[in-house]
């Protein structure tokens, strides 16, 4: 009896301890587990803070910074510098030939043409020297949103009372964020209109209230779709023999080809 006695408190104990050992194995998983993630968590504050101060985007607005922001209006100002801007108009008003550029701020392909496509040679050559115009007309495809899209293309008209609209064009396809995640938020807007040299903040937000700048994005959406247009970009040339049309993110040849055959 005392034998079994004794067996059974040493299986209890060994019990005992075995439950012990697993509790305590538990409690080290969770503060294991607490601390990684805590050690992960400030590992991406770091990054983010890192990706911001080195002038990548701000997590806030998904505008540009630093030194990144500067590099890029040194490079939009230089190329428009000097060429006559008239609302979403840039070039001679006596040029032969006009460039009707249908486009959505927010839409990748545009943005394509824009920064890498033909637009930068073409304003830099024919725009300058005066034997072509180019008049920006909005049409929207990718911001699927009618409200934002209105909003935005305001901004961009507001900006162009002053003769600036194409440097704030320019911004926000330097500074575009990914296709439909929402980034053209009002300081997204404010903070492009922050960078462009010589705007006057205070009539750039009076001016977003003019009834008739809405008036013309609508317009020019209803132009587009009198005359067909499906996607952006859309390119509409119109010179002494005539009129033609590209329907994609135009090489710089592709231009030069199109303006030949109106010029």
């Amino acid at each position: 009896m005392a034998s079994r006695t004794k067996q059974k408190e040493e299986a209890r104990a060994r019990r005992l301890a075995e439950e012990q050992a697993r509790a305590e194995h538990a409690r080290r998983e969770r503060r294991l587990r607490m601390i990684g993630g805590v050690v992960l968590a400030a590992l991406a504050v770091v990054a983010v803070a890192i990706a911001v101060s080195s002038g990548g985007g701000s997590a806030a607005t998904g505008l540009q910074k630093g030194p990144q922001q500067a590099k890029t209006v040194t490079t939009v100002s230089s190329l428009l510098s000097g060429i006559p801007q008239s609302g979403a108009t840039i070039g001679s008003p006596t040029a032969p030939v006009t460039m009707t550029y249908y486009a959505d701020l927010e839409c990748p392909i545009c943005q394509d043409f824009t920064l890498h496509g033909g637009l930068t040679p073409l304003i830099s050559n024919e725009v300058r020297q005066g034997k072509v115009k180019i008049l920006y007309k909005a049409f929207e495809t990718a911001t699927r949103d009618p409200s934002v899209f209105k909003t935005q293309q305001v901004a961009a008209l507001a900006a162009g009372k002053q003769n600036h609209f194409w440097n704030y064009a320019e911004l926000f396809y330097h500074e575009q964020g990914p296709e439909g995640s929402g980034y053209a938020t009002e300081p997204y807007l404010q903070g492009l209109a922050k960078q462009i040299p010589g705007l006057n903040l205070t009539q750039w937000e009076s001016d977003r209230n003019d009834a008739t700048l809405a008036t013309q994005v609508a317009t020019d959406e209803s132009d587009g779709n009198k005359i067909g247009v499906s996607g952006t970009p859309t390119l509409v040339f119109t010179g002494p023999k005539g009129q033609s049309a590209i329907a994609t993110a135009a090489t710089y040849s592709q231009l030069q080809q199109a303006i030949k055959k109106v010029a």
